[in-house]
């Protein structure tokens, strides 16, 4: 009996010394959509995500999250029953960290195991994967590598553009097109009149994994960034990438991707800030390719919404606290297409989003978007609430 008592004392006092951390969301959403009002879709999720973390010593942690997202998406709500149901089941993270302090309060962090990894831009790389990171951070500079694997995650959630994958009829979970990413940058902090610049290259090797076959399929990409204060609480992001795709051993022309942005905070204002941007995708025009990137990601809000490549937007959106507890954004965009050698006005776009925090662990929100394209069966109408509980 004391033997029993000992070692339930003993872990008790090992998880108290460990911190453990463990807990979890559970989110609904409804989004009613249209084309012209006739007829009118839906889509129901719930999303219960759960999470768990325990330090090892004071500079290393394990982290673990996955959910369970039930969707149901039905094409006319007068046929409400005659939709589409899947329930993706993910793993998004899995991870392990250490970091190691370094003299003038540097450190060098590490990292194994699937975690989310994204470049630079947030435009071509957003996503988990599984891998290997290395940063060195200190007040002068910022030194990053990363290597990672795409072909083991849930094709449902990790969607790899122009990627090789047989989605087959699993509704839970199917492999991911199958790449070998490499990452690696290099970021000066105020290198000069408090302006910071950033290099970065990020590579994509098609491979044969369980699910599809990309080999002989590789991207590169190669992007430049300059951020800083142009004045009182006046900011500026500028960044270009140009990428390559190398199909066959065969190499075509250079791909673009730039963008810019002035964001002005106005703190007395309820908290507000406003951001004026613009982005440009390059299609075949002169000396470029139609740029590709590698995350699947909607540029517009169109009914037909197509990925960065071969575009020009331009944009201005707004963002405010009118209470503590109550954030508010809305914006708007202008789309011009270039898939080849002329732009040709393609739609505007109009956005807004209210977000209420009910209690510390509740919220509520009101998204919606109206999109009006030059060509009519772009358009589109949403409406989305949702509510997620923290636990």
């Amino acid at each position: 009996m004391k033997k029993t008592a000992a070692f339930i004392l003993a872990l008790s006092l090992l998880a108290h010394s460990f911190a453990v951390e463990y807990g979890g969301t559970l989110g609904e959403s409804v989004e009613l959509y249209t084309n012209d009002f006739d007829p009118v879709a839906m889509e129901e999720k719930t999303k219960l995500t759960l999470f768990f973390r325990a330090p090892f010593g004071p500079s290393s942690y394990f982290a673990a999250e996955g959910n369970a997202t039930p969707t149901y998406d039905v094409n006319d709500l007068t046929e409400i029953s005659d939709g589409d149901f899947v329930c993706p089941l993910d793993l998004t993270l899995f991870k392990f960290a250490h970091a190691i302090k370094q003299e003038n309060a540097a450190s060098i962090n590490l990292a194994a195991g699937r975690f989310a990894v994204a470049d630079s831009t947030g435009l071509i790389l957003n996503q988990p994967a599984d891998g290997l990171s290395a940063a060195y951070n200190s007040q002068s500079i910022v030194v990053s590598g990363y290597a990672g694997y795409t072909g083991l995650l849930n094709g449902h959630n990790a969607t790899i553009i122009n990627g090789d994958i047989d989605k087959s009829n699993n509704d839970f979970y199917y492999m991911a097109s199958p790449f070998i990413i490499g990452q690696a940058s290099v970021y000066f902090p105020y290198l000069f009149f408090n302006q910071s610049l950033g290099v970065e290259g990020l590579t994509a090797i098609g491979t044969k994994g369980p699910n599809g076959d990309n080999a002989d399929y590789n991207r590169f990409y190669g992007t430049l960034s300059l951020n800083g204060s142009v004045g009182k609480n006046k900011f500026y992001v500028l960044s270009t990438t140009f990428g390559a795709e190398v199909i066959d051993g065969d190499f075509d022309k250079l791909s673009n991707l730039s963008q810019l942005s002035f964001t002005y905070y106005m703190p007395e204002f309820y908290d507000s800030q406003v951001t004026a941007t613009a982005l440009y995708a390059s299609g075949k025009q002169g000396p470029f390719a139609a740029f590709t990137g590698l995350s699947s990601m909607e540029a517009t809000c169109s009914a037909f919404a197509p990925e960065y490549s071969g575009l020009l937007k331009a944009g201005l959106c707004g963002t405010m606290k009118p209470m503590s507890n109550l954030l508010a954004s809305l914006g708007t965009d202008i789309v011009f297409s270039c898939p080849k050698e002329d732009f040709e006005y393609a739609g505007v776009q109009f956005y807004g989003t209210v977000v209420y925090q009910l209690y510390t662990d509740m919220q509520l929100g009101l998204m919606a978007h109206q999109y009006v394209g030059d060509d009519k069966n772009e358009n589109e109408t949403s409406l989305t609430l949702s509510f997620t509980m923290a636990f």
